[in-house]
């Protein structure tokens, strides 16, 4: 008999009570209201960390098709700066297969306009020019056939661009003459 009482006991207890869910459901909207301030300060820091990995990804893409198709593959960038404002803070890539450094009627596109995502500014582009062997505001970099920088005149067409979020942090992309690239904080 005791058995039986017992059974029935625990068969109408079992489940939670109105206060068990009501403290339940403020602890986790107390949780969700303490996160948003971090994630939404996570938000730009992952943004330009994408956005400095998408450029690096791309110029190395676009190192392997100037080895394998044996062209110059030249890559323009248009800081926040440049006008028309539509163009700017993007960056482009083709083929420049008379190596004038300008994008000619023809010339193939390798990878199209690309705009920095949001919250996400192309400060600077800073490239050596004309041969000279210093760094000037040119926006143009490349790769040879051979996948190391490509020249303009003597000079390997080499130097760095700034990218920077809305909390003001910045990352510098480093293209070095053998062709690579590389990412760092200031």
């Amino acid at each position: 008999m005791k058995t039986v009482l017992r059974r029935n006991y625990l068969c109408r207890n079992l489940g939670f009570t109105t206060i068990e869910l009501l403290v339940t459901v403020g602890v986790i909207a107390a949780l969700a209201a303490a996160s948003v301030p971090i994630f939404r300060n996570f938000s730009p820091s992952y943004n330009s960390k994408h956005a400095a990995r998408n450029i690096v990804s791309q110029m190395q893409l676009a190192r392997v098709h100037a080895i394998r198709n044996r062209v110059t593959a030249v890559a323009v960038f248009y800081p926040k700066t440049f006008m028309p404002a539509d163009q700017s803070n993007s960056f482009l890539i083709y083929e420049d297969n008379n190596n004038d450094w300008i994008q000619d009627p023809g010339e193939t596109v390798i990878f199209s306009r690309t705009k920095m995502p949001a919250k996400v500014n192309l400060q600077s582009a800073t490239f050596t020019d004309n041969g000279s062997g210093e760094l000037t505001q040119t926006t143009s970099c490349g790769f040879d056939s051979q996948g190391v920088a490509a020249r303009n005149g003597a000079v390997y067409v080499i130097g760095n661009l700034k990218l920077q979020n809305d909390n003001n942090q910045e990352r510098t992309i480093t293209f070095h003459a053998s062709g690579k690239t590389k990412i760092s904080l200031p």
